[in-house]
C-alpha cells in the first residue's frame, strides 16, 4: 500500500519540480553564507602602506572617454615589443571587439606574445557563441593564447556564480591600462549610440621597481592564468569561414591605421601623464569560488583612515556586514557622499530594482546619496578619500563584486587624480537628484527627469518582488 502511494506521488511533474529545486539549490547554498575575512589577511593589510611623503616613479593618465579608451588601446598594442595581455569579463566581437582583435594580430605577426582571458559567462555567449568563429580566428594564430576562467558548466552549477570581473591591459614591463571598461561598442570608441560613462587608468613605468603595480597586477595575471579553473580555448580547424575572418581583421587593421590615425603616431608618454606618489594593487581572491571580502575589507579600511569620502557605483546591493561597514563611517563622524545612476538611466534593472526597495535603508547608514541622471548610464567605479587617495577599478558596491567575482582596484596617492575625479563629481551631482533632510527630493540644477514608461513601471513592480530572494546574487 505504502509503495502504492509512493508511486502514485511520483509524478512526472513533481519529479521535474524536485530536481529543479535540487539544482537550484547546487547553483546558491554554497554562497549563501557570506565568509569573514581571515586574520591573517587583515594582518596582512594592516602592515601595508597606501600613502607616501615622496614622488614615485609611476606616471599616470585618465581616461574618461570612451574613444581615449580605443586610442590607448591601440597605441599601446603596437608599441608593445614582447608581450600583451589582455583580461576582460566581457570580450564582443562587435566592431570595437574586431578593432582590438586586430591589433592584436598585427601585433602577434610581428612577434608579440599575446595571452588573452576572458570570464566564463562571455566565454560561454560570445567566444563560444555568437562570435566562436572571430575568436577561433584569433586563437588560430601561433603566438596568442586565449583562456578562458571558470567557463559555464551546466553539470557544475555550484561553480556559475563566480565570475572573472577584472578588465586591464598589461605591456611589456612598462605599461598597463586597468578600469571598469569592457571590451564592446558600449566601452570602446564611437560606435554606437548607447554608451556607458567609465573611468580608467593608465600607469606608465619610469623605472624598473619590483614593488611597483605592474609588478603586483602582473603576479596577480599569472596566478590567475595558471588556475585549473582557467580553460585553453583553441582554434580546432582552420575553416574557410575562419580564414575569411583573418583576411577581414588584417584589413581591419589597414584600416584602423587610416580611421585612427593619431592611434598610429609616437605617443610622449612621458608628457600625457603626471607623476603619483604611490600606487598600489588591491583585488579579491583569484579562485572561482565563495570569496572572503578581501576588496571590501580593504576598500573599508581606507575609508575609515579619512575624514571625508566619496564613492561612485553604477548600483548597490548591499548584505547585513556592508551596511554594518557603511554605518560605522557614520559613527565615527566620516561623511559619505556615494553618486549611482537614477533608477530611470540605470542600465542594470536588477540593481536598480534592488535600489528601489532598499533605498531607505541605504539612507539610514548615513551615506548622501546622489542619483545621477546624465546623457548616459555611469559605470564608473571609484573611491575618493580626502584630497589624496583615488581608488579606481572593476568593484561595484555590491554583494556579487564583495563575495563572488574577482575584482581590481588601483589605490592612487594623487592629489592631482583626486582633484580630477572630485571636479567630475561636482559636476555630477549637478546632474542628479538627492534626498533633503526633510525627505523630500532635491533636484540638481542640470537634473532632467525621466519619466519611466507604464511597461518599464510594471517591469519593476514585478522585479521587486523576484528580487528579495535573488539580491545575493545579482
Amino acid at each position: 500500500m505504502k509503495r502504492h502511494f509512493f508511486l502514485k506521488f511520483l509524478t512526472p511533474g513533481r519529479i521535474i519540480l524536485f530536481l529543479v529545486l535540487i539544482y537550484i539549490a547546487l547553483l546558491t547554498v554554497p554562497y549563501i553564507r557570506h565568509k569573514k575575512v581571515s586574520e591573517s589577511f587583515q594582518r596582512d593589510f594592516s602592515e601595508r602602506e597606501f600613502y607616501s611623503q615622496t614622488t614615485g616613479t609611476e606616471r599616470i593618465a585618465y581616461i574618461n572617454d570612451n574613444t581615449d579608451a580605443l586610442l590607448y588601446r591601440l597605441n599601446m598594442f603596437e608599441q608593445a615589443e614582447k608581450e600583451i595581455i589582455l583580461s576582460t569579463f566581457d570580450f564582443n566581437a562587435d566592431k570595437s571587439g574586431r578593432d582590438v582583435m586586430a591589433a592584436l594580430l598585427h601585433a602577434a605577426d610581428r612577434g608579440v606574445k599575446v595571452r588573452v582571458i576572458v570570464d566564463g559567462f562571455s566565454g560561454f555567449m560570445d567566444v563560444k557563441g555568437k562570435g566562436n568563429k572571430w575568436f577561433q580566428a584569433l586563437a588560430s594564430h601561433e603566438n596568442v593564447s586565449l583562456r578562458i576562467y571558470n567557463p559555464i558548466t551546466f553539470l557544475k552549477p555550484w561553480k556559475m556564480q563566480a565570475r572573472l570581473h577584472d578588465k586591464y591591459v598589461i605591456i611589456d614591463g612598462q605599461m598597463f591600462l586597468l578600469g571598469g571598461r569592457n571590451t564592446m561598442n558600449l566601452f570602446l570608441g564611437d560606435y554606437s549610440k548607447a554608451k556607458n560613462i567609465d573611468r580608467e587608468i593608465f600607469v606608465y613605468e619610469t623605472e624598473d621597481q619590483k614593488d611597483s603595480s605592474l609588478y603586483q597586477l602582473r603576479s596577480y595575471f599569472e596566478k590567475i592564468w595558471e588556475l585549473k579553473d582557467s580553460r585553453e580555448f583553441t582554434c580546432k580547424k582552420l575553416t574557410g569561414e575562419i580564414e575569411e575572418c583573418l583576411i577581414s581583421l588584417k584589413k581591419r587593421y589597414a584600416d584602423l591605421k587610416e580611421t585612427y590615425q593619431e592611434a598610429y603616431t609616437d605617443w610622449d608618454y612621458q608628457k600625457l601623464t603626471f607623476e603619483t606618489n604611490k600606487i598600489s594593487l588591491l583585488c579579491n581572491p583569484l579562485e572561482a569560488e565563495n570569496k572572503e571580502p578581501w576588496m571590501w575589507h580593504s576598500i573599508h579600511q581606507l575609508l575609515l583612515d579619512g575624514k571625508e569620502a566619496l564613492i561612485y557605483t553604477p548600483y548597490i546591493i548591499c548584505g547585513k556586514e556592508m551596511y554594518q561597514g557603511l554605518t560605522e563611517l557614520k559613527e565615527k563622524n566620516i561623511p559619505l557622499e556615494i553618486i549611482t545612476n537614477d533608477v530611470a538611466s540605470g542600465a542594470n534593472p536588477w540593481g536598480c530594482t534592488d535600489y528601489l526597495n532598499q533605498r531607505k535603508k541605504i539612507w539610514k547608514t548615513g551615506a548622501k546619496v546622489y542619483e545621477f541622471m546624465g546623457g548616459h548610464s555611469c559605470h564608473t567605479k571609484a573611491v575618493l578619500i580626502d584630497d589624496r587617495m583615488s581608488i579606481v577599478g572593476s568593484y561595484n558596491l555590491d554583494m556579487r563584486s564583495t563575495y563572488q567575482d574577482t575584482e581590481l582596484m588601483l589605490a592612487i596617492d594623487s592629489p592631482k587624480l583626486n582633484s580630477i575625479i572630485r571636479e567630475e563629481a561636482e559636476r555630477d551631482k549637478t546632474y542628479s537628484k538627492t534626498i533633503g533632510e526633510n525627505g523630500e527630493y532635491i533636484q540638481g540644477k542640470n537634473y532632467q527627469p525621466k519619466e519611466l514608461s507604464f511597461g518599464k513601471k510594471v517591469f519593476y513592480a514585478v522585479l521587486r518582488v523576484l528580487t528579495v530572494p535573488l539580491r545575493r546574487f545579482l
